[in-house]
């Protein structure tokens, strides 16, 4: 239970580096068990919005060179 509070104090800290002022996500870290189970649902969850940003990136690409050959209104 020590190890698992001291790397989550130690995330957190990390954390707060990267983002001032954004709380700490929860996660598990007490195990490595539990921090594998950790990095596969982030890995998961990244490709989740690496598609969902490849999509939006191409609808704005496809919607600006649409209205750049569109007729003047």
């Amino acid at each position: 239970a020590a190890e698992g509070e001291a790397a989550r104090a130690d995330f957190a800290r990390h954390w707060q580096a990267q983002f001032p002022g954004e709380a700490a996500p929860r996660m598990e870290l007490g195990s490595v068990r539990a921090m594998e189970r950790e990095l596969e649902r982030c890995r998961r969850h990244l490709r989740r919005l690496q598609r969902a940003l490849a999509e939006e990136r191409f609808k704005v690409g496809y919607l600006q060179a649409a209205l750049a050959r569109a007729p003047p209104p």
